[in-house]
């Protein structure tokens, strides 16, 4: 089987799990659940770095996205990239910085490999179908947890005069199962809108631009964040502010390549996050 072939295959299956996602159901065993060592494992690794803050639990989320592009895509041909990101989550940000360090104040490591094709469908629009599974431990108990994402990303981009109006959606199945016996099945559409903006200005001999982004997150069955075994806080949607400071080209930053930098926040259903980003989500 050709690699393109393999990739539309890839595309196809997605998009019909994708579609049954309506139909499924959350399982949860309060009994299970230590209201000290249990976080939403997909949500925690997909999270980028940032700290989030759900009822009276905050977590600090560094997240390292290792990976390795095979091959640009082309007009002809699919693109494919390798990924490999590294999450690491404590629990109950310390006031005073040294005590993160703290064994105890570990939440869970966890890593999330997986593949994404690339397609330009035309010269403004590309897709990338993507499939990761993964793993994730608490490192103050014996939970585990097994992770998974499967869905498609969507970007298309309008050179206007003076800026590029970038329009990015997604459709993703994912979810995770601890060993605890909590399940968790989601079902996301998120599309955003992304406004970049010449500067006019060089940084390193690279000209510069401005970008404001809005994301908006819908979760189907519902994002679950448990604080207790007694109780849940529900999510059902999120909303997502951010400005980036951008280049021409590319950055080697701590062995990554980042063409942007900037700070995220993110409200719904008293949920409230700070992100670092690197880049539109799409």
């Amino acid at each position: 089987m050709s690699l393109s072939t393999f990739a539309r295959n890839a595309c196809v299956a997605a998009l019909a799990l994708l579609a049954s996602t309506a139909a499924l159901a959350q399982t949860r065993d309060f009994t299970q659940i230590d209201s000290e060592r249990i976080i939403d494992w997909y949500y925690a690794t997909t999270f980028g770095t940032g700290v989030y803050s759900i009822g009276d639990r905050t977590v600090f989320v560094a997240r390292l996205p290792f990976g390795y592009r095979l091959r640009e895509s082309d007009a002809e041909r699919w693109g494919v990239r390798l990924k490999f990101p590294v999450s690491v989550g404590v629990y109950n940000v310390p006031n005073q910085f040294d005590d993160i360090l703290e064994r105890t104040n570990f939440g869970a490591v966890s890593v999330l490999p997986g593949i994404e094709f690339e397609r330009q469908v035309t010269s403004q629009w590309i897709i990338r179908p993507t499939a990761s599974f993964g793993y994730g431990r608490d490192m103050g108990s014996s939970v585990s947890s097994r992770i998974w994402e499967v869905g498609i990303r969507s970007l298309y981009t309008v050179p206007l005069r003076d800026l590029d109006f970038v329009l990015g959606n997604a459709l993703l199945y994912a979810g995770s199962n601890a060993t605890t016996g909590t399940t968790q099945n989601l079902g996301i559409f998120s599309t955003g809108l992304n406004f970049i903006i010449p500067t006019g200005k060089e940084l390193m001999g690279r000209p510069t631009n401005v970008g404001i982004h809005f994301i908006y997150y819908a979760y189907f069955n519902r994002l679950d964040f448990f604080l207790d075994a007694n109780d849940r806080r529900e999510v059902n949607q999120q909303y997502e502010l951010a400005m980036t400071l951008g280049a021409s080209k590319p950055f080697d930053l701590f062995g990554f390549s980042v063409d942007r930098i900037g700070v995220g926040f993110r409200i719904g259903d008293d949920f409230f996050a700070i992100r670092l980003l690197t880049g539109f989500l799409y």
